[in-house]
């Protein structure tokens, strides 16, 4: 058998910066970030996250400020380490030794605006996980003193819990006021565990048993989940004319002292926590939004378990979490669902990223359409912390008005659809919501986070309000609701616009006519089922068709059935395309999968050779989707790598781990640059 060392190595795939240190796997908590880097959103890049430390007048001398920084690096082992490819195409972290200092970005001027300004230009420019340490510096300048300190960190190396740590040791070691004394430099990794050292007790076999109950959660998760919560997500291209970047989300900020004080009324007396609260009146605004009564959310929950809870490094997972807001639900009774499943969502929130990636391909595979986990909601740990805080009055004399602010977004990606963040500071509860510009409306934003504000306000006040149905708090805080045409059916958890499935099944070379309605299984569930005038030996170019515009069409899906007739009644065919509408014969990967066309053998020949990568030199058969050969999550990256050096552009690991034939995705392939290695 070829082994992939042999298949990667002479064409120098690997990634192997020139440096020395300890190597360790990758934890499984980096996985995600380690792949995402691989996805082009809609460059390649790294997620970041920032941390600014303001420094008393009249500021610090910069070459304090930057030892500081060094040894912060040298305390921490994740802020000096690499994530490199091994030869196989698998990641790991390299701890460095020797590391240069970074080079700091300044401006003068120590305004809100400059602070910005550099915070703007550290986050820019694309970071390489491989050659790049995950640490930028900035800093604003007073005079020739630096009067605020930007770092920006690789988020692959920290996460949110690891600020205050930091935050804490730099103003240690700037021997800040309201910061411990300096002490003596502490040798490499002298604080609590390390990640590499969590990453190797994950391969140790110690926890395999709650990784495979955690993967078995996120299957039932994944099996039930709607394949889109927001059926008519489509990508867009919005470029900001001050920047000059695609801006294809909106950011509305809605800023509440009136929720501050609703909640500390019901802080004693009540059996749901505010996380609890917030989650339950979001799930039933994205229940009301999108038509769907199942919501499934990633919870950005601080799920660090006991030994890293004074460590820096990312290790935080995403928890998945289903929530059913039925329109006859009592809002008691969701909200003791909710409880219950975060509870339950968050216990199941330690497992490989990559493992749970290949899950994810191997139940869309199954279930014959992607499954789109777009929804994210992040709601602070600290809310009973500040809610009891003294130095916040209980009866603010002045409530001060709901303030909603459109802020600026820097999402770059299509991989979201929602996302709200939730904290309480100063006196007030921020509802935070990035949303993709092909949910929501603007108007749609704001409705929203009024009534979810006014809602959870109203709760605080009439005790009796916990006896109303979703519906009834749907219609009285007026939550925007989607509507959904006689054309459409809900089916295996989504919506699915049967007019358009039967138009892109008609399209297929062959099919006389089709129509697409529900049946009844002798379960009781419906089932899709197509009726077709063709013969039946083209169901998988049907399939291969239908899966291929699934990509881009979000509202069609495979049928699980098929009919084949010698004619359907006139009331039961399709019509025809209306003009401007897609009918499935225009996709990238459709446009480009004819072996017709010039350059399309070559292009094939290229594909499956980079997908030999993942399959150790194994046939690849193009007519099956790439997981059920054996591809992997893992391998993903590598396959376009490979791709790329053989002169082709397009696919991306996602696409790569769809349900569609492996020939849609060759489809996808353009020459990107002239060949270098046969």
């Amino acid at each position: 058998m070829v082994q992939r060392e042999d298949l990667l190595t002479p064409d120098n795939d690997v990634v192997a910066p020139p440096r020395e240190g300890a190597r360790a796997p990758l934890m499984w908590s980096q996985e995600m970030y380690w792949y995402a880097y691989h996805l082009p959103l809609p460059v390649v890049d790294s997620a970041k996250i920032q941390l600014t430390v303001p420094l008393p007048d009249p500021g610090l001398a910069e070459d304090v400020v930057l030892d500081a920084v060094r040894r912060l690096m040298t305390r921490h082992e994740a802020l000096r380490t690499l994530y490199p490819t091994d030869p196989t195409g698998t990641p790991y972290q390299l701890v460095v030794d020797r590391f240069d200092d970074p080079v700091p970005l300044r401006r003068r001027g120590n305004e809100p605006e400059d602070v910005e300004a550099v915070f703007h230009d550290l986050f820019l420019s694309p970071m390489d996980q491989a050659t790049e340490l995950p640490v930028r510096v900035g800093c604003t300048l007073n005079g020739e003193r630096v009067a605020t300190l930007v770092l920006l960190l690789n988020h692959i190396s920290a996460d949110a819990a690891s600020l205050p740590l930091l935050r804490a040791d730099l103003k240690r070691y700037l021997g800040l006021p309201d910061g411990q004394p300096p002490t003596a430099p502490e040798p490499a990794g002298a604080t609590a565990t390390q990640p590499a050292t969590v990453a190797r007790q994950q391969r140790s076999g110690t926890r395999d048993s709650a990784q495979l109950k955690a993967l078995r959660y996120c299957r039932g998760v994944l099996e039930s989940a709607p394949g889109v919560q927001f059926p008519r997500f489509r990508t867009v291209s919005v470029v900001d004319p001050a920047n000059g970047i695609e801006s294809h989300y909106r950011r509305v900020s809605l800023q509440s002292s009136q929720l501050f004080a609703a909640f500390r009324r019901m802080r004693e007396g009540t059996d749901f926590s505010v996380p609890a609260q917030i989650s339950a009146a979001f799930t039933m605004a994205v229940a009301a939004l999108s038509g769907n009564p199942r919501t499934v959310v990633k919870m950005n929950l601080s799920n660090r378990f006991r030994e890293v809870r004074d460590s820096v490094g990312c290790f935080f997972q995403e928890a998945l979490v289903s929530v059913d807001p039925l329109p006859g639900a009592t809002v008691h009774e969701l909200m003791a669902a909710t409880k219950k499943r975060i509870f339950v969502g968050a216990r199941h929130a330690q497992y490989s990223y990559l493992a749970f990636r290949d899950l994810k391909a191997e139940v869309e595979s199954e279930r014959g359409r992607t499954v789109r986990l777009g929804t994210i909601l992040n709601c602070s740990d600290q809310f009973a912390t500040r809610l009891a805080n003294p130095n916040v009055p209980e009866g603010t004399p002045e409530i001060r008005p709901r303030l909603l602010k459109n802020l600026e977004c820097l999402w770059r990606d299509e991989y979201t659809d929602l996302c709200l963040k939730s904290f309480a500071a100063d006196g007030e509860v921020v509802l935070d919501l990035v949303a993709h510009r092909s949910v929501i409306e603007q108007d749609e934003i704001e409705r929203m986070l009024v009534g979810m504000e006014r809602f959870l306000i109203a709760l605080s006040e009439e005790p009796h309000l916990a006896d109303a149905t979703v519906a009834e708090v749907v219609e009285r805080f007026g939550f925007p609701v989607a509507s959904y045409g006689e054309e459409w059916v809900h089916v295996d958890h989504s919506w699915v616009d049967t007019a358009k499935l039967a138009r892109v099944i008609r399209s297929v070379a062959g099919v006389g006519a089709a129509s697409v309605g529900l049946v009844e299984r002798p379960s009781g569930e419906p089932a899709l089922v197509a009726r077709l005038v063709a013969d039946p030996s083209i169901r998988a170019e049907v399939e291969a068709h239908v899966l291929a515009v699934a990509r881009e069409e979000l509202d069609v899906m495979c049928p699980h059935a098929y009919v084949w007739c010698d004619a359907l009644p006139d009331a039961d065919a399709s019509p025809p395309a209306e003009e401007g509408e897609p009918a499935g014969t225009g996709t990238p990967a459709e446009a480009g999968s004819g072996s017709d066309r010039p350059g399309a053998e070559a292009r094939d020949r290229a594909f499956a050779a980079a997908v030999s990568l993942a399959l150790r030199g194994a046939p690849v058969d193009l007519d099956s989707c790439y997981v059920r050969q054996g591809g992997t999550a893992v391998m993903a990256p590598a396959v376009v790598r490979r791709l790329d050096r053989l002169g082709y552009t397009g696919p991306t690991p996602d696409d790569l781990l769809g349900p569609w034939p492996l020939r849609v995705v060759a489809g996808l392939c353009v020459p990107g640059r002239d060949k270098t290695a046969g």
